[in-house]
This record gives structure tokens, C-alpha cells and sequence, in this order.
């Protein structure tokens, strides 16, 4: 419970006084609540009625309520805006993160983080006010058992001692059970993404499919399942302990305390009541032990995960989001000695590009060609900055490209690379033209198919070639002075391909628009203006092709 405490302490800021007090008080009145039924339950005889004791109890009572309420209800705010602070700061840092160190990890852990791990956090909170509020009340009836009787305190305090022995020692197990249990968690989330991304692949395999499902999937479940059995069982240990205490205890009030002095047998029967008023208290304690359990499983895992991304940010990115977007004029972006190469991962060879100088004209079309894996999507991560190159320099005319004006050059470029995402609505786009939106869709035939009403895609169920049209035109709306093409023509049909070379193309060059696009459609090479050819990561030559321009 210490690490829960200490995180909450730590991403709270701080806890308000308010609340503790609240939750003191309302154990404390719940303690002077049962003291007063025992006192007048000794009192009471036929026909009377104890007015003074009656209004006491009824406004212990009406105290416990109020402050176990606001303790409650403030404690479930705090712990929502501390689940908010977290989801905002993960989301933060990562957009400090280059796109190399946010490949880097698994989407599993990112999935299972900011939304299971967040939830079980969350819904700790009022299980962990109840058992602080019980453990006052727990203390209080130790101290009215002290007044009563010394001995049976110190058999009180034997056996709570005991217990507590018992479940540190099993602490241990739990802790580590279900931290493993939610690394398991994470792989099967990121398996059951890849089911999903490939179920047609899969469905179309039977063998593929009973192996995919028995390795990445049944085998993942098996783990989860084995590991969460494990610390289920440690749980119930803990919680059996918690709840065998009021019977232990009764035990060795009525068996053993006439052992040590006779002259408390009397009191035995008020012992026992007051131990039988704790029976709730201790219900508390136990029900918070496995959330809390689960909750610093769940603090783990999201500490883990921003271990993380703390390894992927860099300082370049962090410069490059605290600066404005401002314009930029230039005439050519220019790469000079440029060159880039993946981090060594174990068991593996780096996959590198360069060194390279080129120039890119504004205004100009240029096509890059090559075979699959020569190195031109890297190539454009790289030009576009969302990798930072390992050397060399990008410059705009004669203006590098730094940390400090890396933001206003990205914001040059309006993008569409093999493994694009389609947003649902037109995010970065305030004042949509709706004439505009209608003729492009038109133009793409998709007006049939969907629309963009009030910035929002009322229709992203469309085939691979469609959305992909799709695609192009949110990017012709932003409308950047340099367009990214990554082979958007390979899932088009003839007819849309020669659109798209002989007509689209054409017209953004007539509106100013510099166009860079990966392409292996030789027969249209006569509409770009260059042409660059990459083989195992480097720019070679290119022979002249039909329009009379080369490299």
C-alpha cells in the first residue's frame, strides 16, 4: 500500500488537509458511534428512553455521513484529475518524441496504460478512503479496548501483529504476480491489434490462423491467465487473513484473556461486541487490499511505459515544440551530405541512407524511384524531419534546418505516406470550404460514397484505393506550398492513375505547389520535372526518361 500512498502524494501535488481531516473525523465518529451503543446498551432498561444518548448517537451518525461523503467525493476528484494530469503528461511528453523513439515501443503498453491502468487507479480511490477512514475506527476501538482492559489489548495487538506479519510475507508474491501479469496484458493487446489488422490475411489461411492463435494469442491468454490465477490466490490469502481476524481475535478474548486475569471475565461480553462492531471496518480493509494490489500493478506499468517514452524523447524535439509556427521563404530545399541510420537493435545489421546531396526546386515535380526496401520512405521521414538525420545538413536556400525552425519546416509539407492514417474529420483545418470539399469529392468519385459535413467524415468504410482519394483531398485542403506523395497511385485503377499523373499533378504545379512523390509507374515519368533513383539507400544516376530530363 506504501507505493499507492506515495504516488498519489507525489501526482496530487499535494493532498488537501480538508480531506484528511474528514476522513479522521468520520473514522473517529464512527468509533464514538459504536462506544455509545455499547455504554447505553449497558443502561438501558423496559420502558426507558436515553434521550441524551440517542441525540449523541444520531449526531455521531449525521457526522460520519457528512464527513465520509465530502472525504469521498473530494478524494474521487483528486484522483480524476490525477489520472487527467497523467494521461496529459504521457500525451505531452510524447509529443516531445521523435518518431524513431515512438516506433520504438509496443502500442500494446500504450493502450493498456492510459486506458485500463488509468480506470483501475481510478476506481481505487473510494476503496482506499473507506480503509483509511476503518483503520481510525480500528484504532479508536483498540484504545477503548485499552481502557477496558490492558491484557486484552496486548492480545489484540499480538495477533493484529501477527497478521500483519503474515501478509507482508505474502505482499511480496502478489506485487510480483501482477506486474507480470500486466506486461502479459500489454503483449495481448498488442497481439489482439495485430488480429485485427490482419484478420484478412489471417481468414484467408487456416494454418496461419491456428498458429497466430495459438502462439500470439491463446498462449498470451494462457500466461495472463496462470499469472492473474497466481495473484488471485495471494489475494485471497491476504483478504482471508483480514477477515479471519475478528474470529481469532474473538477467540483470544474469550479463551485466552480468563487465563491471565479472572477479574476481566465480566467485561468479556462488551469485548466481544465492540470486536463484532469492527467486523465492518475490517470488511473495508480487506476489499481495499486487492484494489490497491491492482491499482500499484496498474502505477507500475504506466511508470514503465513512461520510462519509455523518457528513452525516446530528445532535446531537439523539445526545442522544436516550445517554438511558434512562422513562414518561411525559400526557393529550394537543399540536402547537403545528408545521411541516416537506424539504431542497432540486437541480432540485427542498421539499415542506413546516404550520404546524399540533392535539391528540390519550389514549384518543381520530382519523382523518386527505386526497388522495395532501397531506402525512400526512410528517405522522406528523413526529408520531412520526423527523422532527424545521423549527419549533414537540410537546408532552405542557404537557412539550415534546426531545432529551432524544425516545427515551421514541417509545416511546409502536407503528407501521404504508404502507411497514412485517416482521421475522421479535417483536424488542422478551421474554416473548411464547403463548395471546395464537394467538388473535390466529386472530382475523387466519392460524393456517392461519403461527406464531409461541418469538418467531419461521415463515412471512412471505403476501400483501400478510396481512402487513399480520400486522403488526397483532406491534403489538397491544407493547402502546403510541398506535397508528399508515397506511391498514393499503386492502389488506384488505371484511370485514376492517369488522373492522377496527367491531370492532378499538373494542376498543383500550375498553383505553386512543390510535389515530391514516390512512384513506380515508368510510363509517367514525362510529368515530373526530376527524377531521382535510390538503390540500397544511396541516389544513383538516372538515364534520361521521356520527357528529356534526368538527374
Amino acid at each position: 500500500m506504501r507505493r499507492y500512498f506515495e504516488f498519489v502524494r507525489a501526482e496530487a501535488g499535494r493532498i488537501d488537509r480538508l480531506t484528511v481531516l474528514m476522513t479522521a473525523v468520520a473514522g473517529i465518529a464512527n468509533g464514538l458511534a459504536v462506544a455509545t451503543a455499547i455504554h447505553t446498551a449497558e443502561k438501558l432498561q423496559p420502558g426507558s428512553l436515553h434521550f441524551r444518548e440517542l441525540l449523541l448517537f444520531v449526531s455521531l451518525m449525521a457526522l460520519f455521513v457528512y464527513c465520509k461523503r465530502y472525504s469521498m467525493n473530494e478524494s474521487t476528484r483528486m484522483m480524476e484529475g490525477v489520472v487527467r494530469t497523467l494521461r496529459l503528461r504521457i500525451l505531452g511528453k510524447l509529443r516531445t518524441t521523435g518518431l524513431l523513439g515512438q516506433e520504438g515501443i509496443d502500442k500494446g503498453i500504450f493502450y493498456s496504460s492510459l486506458t485500463a491502468d488509468t480506470s483501475t487507479i481510478s476506481t481505487s480511490t473510494v476503496t482506499a478512503v473507506n480503509a483509511v477512514s476503518s483503520s481510525i475506527m480500528l484504532v479508536f476501538i483498540l484504545l477503548y479496548i485499552a481502557v477496558m482492559s490492558t491484557k486484552a489489548l496486548v492480545i489484540s495487538c499480538g495477533i493484529i501483529g501477527l497478521l500483519i506479519f503474515f501478509y507482508l510475507g505474502n505482499e511480496k508474491r502478489i506485487s510480483s504476480a501482477l506486474v507480470k501479469s500486466s506486461v502479459s496484458e500489454n503483449r495481448f493487446m498488442n497481439n489482439l491489434g495485430g488480429l485485427l489488422a490482419g484478420f484478412k490475411e489471417l481468414k484467408m489461411n487456416r494454418r496461419k490462423y491456428d498458429d497466430f492463435s495459438r502462439e500470439e494469442l491463446e498462449g498470451v491468454i494462457d500466461d495472463s491467465a496462470e499469472l492473474k490465477t497466481d495473484a488471485g490466490l495471494g489475494l485471497n490469502v491476504t483478504i482471508l487473513i483480514a477477515q479471519t481476524f475478528l474470529l481469532i481475535a474473538i477467540g483470544g478474548i474469550l479463551f485466552l484473556l480468563p487465563q491471565f486475569d479472572s477479574s476481566d471475565i465480566s467485561i468479556i461480553p462488551k469485548l466481544i461486541a465492540l470486536l463484532l462492531f469492527a467486523s465492518g471496518p475490517i470488511g473495508d480493509f480487506a476489499m481495499a487490499i486487492p484494489a490497491i494490489s491492482r491499482a500499484e500493478a496498474a502505477i507500475d506499468n504506466i511508470r514503465a511505459l513512461e520510462r519509455l517514452i523518457d528513452q525516446g524523447q530528445s532535446r531537439n524535439e523539445t526545442i522544436c515544440e516550445r517554438q511558434p509556427i512562422e513562414p518561411l521563404s525559400w526557393g529550394t530545399i537543399r540536402l547537403d551530405d545528408i545521411h541516416f541510420q537506424f539504431p542497432l537493435r540486437e541480432g540485427g545489421r542498421p539499415f542506413s541512407i546516404g550520404p546524399m546531396d540533392l535539391i528540390f526546386h519550389k514549384g518543381e515535380i520530382t519523382f523518386i524511384v527505386g526497388g522495395n526496401g532501397s531506402g525512400k520512405s526512410t528517405f522522406l521521414k528523413v526529408l520531412t524531419s520526423l527523422y532527424e538525420p545521423t549527419g549533414g545538413h537540410i537546408r532552405l536556400d542557404d537557412r539550415e534546418i534546426t531545432p529551432y525552425n524544425r516545427a515551421s519546416y514541417r509545416d511546409l509539407f502536407s503528407t501521404i505516406f504508404t502507411d497514412y492514417y485517416l482521421f475522421r474529420r479535417l483536424v488542422g483545418i478551421d474554416t473548411p470550404d464547403g463548395d471546395r470539399i464537394q467538388t473535390l469529392l466529386e472530382r475523387m468519385e466519392l460524393a456517392d460514397k461519403t461527406s464531409i459535413e461541418h469538418g467531419e467524415i461521415t463515412n471512412c468504410d471505403l476501400s483501400t484505393g478510396q481512402k487513399k482519394r480520400l486522403a488526397l483531398v483532406t491534403s489538397v485542403l491544407e493547402d502546403k506550398p510541398v506535397m508528399i506523395f508515397d506511391e498514393w497511385a499503386a492502389d488506384q485503377d488505371p484511370v485514376f492513375r492517369q488522373f492522377f499523373y496527367d491531370v492532378l499533378l499538373p494542376e498543383l504545379k500550375a498553383q505553386g505547389k512543390t510535389v515530391i512523390a514516390v512512384t513506380h509507374d515508368d510510363r509517367y515519368f514525362h510529368a515530373a520535372d526530376r527524377v531521382y533513383k535510390m538503390e540500397y539507400g544511396r541516389f544513383v544516376a538516372y538515364e534520361e526518361h521521356a520527357g528529356g530530363l534526368g538527374t
